[in-house]
């Protein structure tokens, strides 16, 4: 509702910056604000004039011109050096925009606060670090809070996403199952990280495009004969779905993709494995369900992504808790957006919790 009133004070809405973020964070404006995006903006003169998501792109000069009859939202990955600089020239409104806070500012209110309040405490008490503490602290804040510190993400963020040193060591023999693999670059990465000294990869990518993408960049990699493919969706049951094409992000039960999901317990049978890796755009309780004989037997690492959903900062790390208790668990976050905010599920060796680092990577 804040931002609702907020854009209705202004004549004209403008999202600046028309960059690989943009159609993602309209995506979630139009739904659950509504309210018309008159321009957008960008530095890159190559795309002034050019139409993104129905907005014309103006050049910052003409922003300029237009500055007290706007509600500028900047939708930059990089936004602070953007977000200043609006600031300095006098733009009476300049603000952040995180997508997933839409979404969660109309799932709350549905939610018993009492709830919302003992899980999140329970949660945040078994945390294995204070790193883990603070990024958990910065979403609760970020979220609930008034919005007004700018570098709440910055400050929590580091590299290394999926395989921060201090958390997640990797042997000659890891096994990872990559779920949500995309193009392959996690696949890349891991390969790189282990100079390809590894077990064997077990890839899922249920979108089309995606996979085709994954076969040609995995077909150029040395390691290849010990990456598995897999053209299928990890779910808590085998069903066939559909999924949006061409969209930032998918959308499972809806659009013109289809695709057949199954539980990672029956797709493995039989395989050893050493880590999970997932980001599968929300559906990950579903796909931990579908994999709870492998997690509880096997105790891998796992590298599940919580961002998509504001619930899943407590129900998650609780999840997996009730799958094997003994699980250290932690939290990094990997973007100075909302984006990119994985929990790390350490299992214990010989009784004892995986040594940490203190240190940031």
């Amino acid at each position: 509702q804040e931002v609702r009133d907020l854009a209705g004070r202004y004549p004209y809405v403008v999202f600046y910056g028309c960059g690989a973020i943009l159609h993602s964070i309209v995506e979630s404006w139009t739904e659950h604000v509504g309210r018309k995006i008159d321009y957008c903006c960008d530095s890159d003169s190559r795309k002034w004039g050019q139409v993104f998501c129905g907005a014309p792109c103006l050049s910052p000069a003409d922003l300029l011109a237009m500055k007290d009859k706007c509600a500028v939202f900047v939708t930059i990955g990089d936004f602070k050096p953007v977000y200043q600089l609006l600031k300095e020239k006098g733009f009476p409104s300049v603000n952040q925009l995180f997508k997933y806070d839409l979404v969660a500012s109309e799932v709350l209110p549905r939610c018993n606060q009492g709830e919302v309040l003992e899980n999140l405490c329970r949660t945040y008490d078994f945390l294995s670090d204070e790193k883990s503490q603070a990024v958990f602290g910065a979403i609760v804040n970020r979220v609930l809070g008034d919005g007004g510190d700018i570098d709440i993400m910055l400050d929590v963020c580091e590299g290394n996403q999926y395989f921060p040193a201090d958390l997640v060591p990797l042997s000659e023999q890891e096994r990872l199952v990559d779920i949500g693999a995309f193009n392959g670059d996690t696949v890349r990465d891991f390969a790189a990280r282990t100079k390809g000294r590894f077990g064997q990869v077990y890839s899922f990518e249920v979108d089309a495009i995606n996979f085709r993408a994954m076969e040609e960049n995995v077909q150029l990699m040395p390691e290849r004969d010990r990456v598995r493919l897999f053209n299928l969706g990890v779910w808590d049951s085998e069903c066939d779905i559909s999924y949006s094409i061409g969209k930032s992000q998918s959308t499972v039960g809806s659009g013109e993709g289809k695709g057949h999901v199954l539980p990672l317990d029956d797709a493995l049978r039989g395989e050893q494995i050493t880590m999970i890796k997932m980001d599968i755009e929300g559906a990950e309780p579903n796909g931990l369900r579908g994999a709870r004989r492998l997690i509880q037997t096997q105790k891998p690492k796992l590298a599940i992504c919580i961002y998509h959903d504001f619930r899943h900062l407590w129900e998650i790390p609780n999840y997996i808790k009730s799958l094997v208790p003994e699980y250290k668990i932690y939290l990094r976050h990997h973007t100075n957006l909302e984006y990119e905010t994985v929990c790390y599920a350490i299992p214990r060796l010989n009784g004892t919790p995986r040594p940490c680092s203190s240190t940031p990577n």
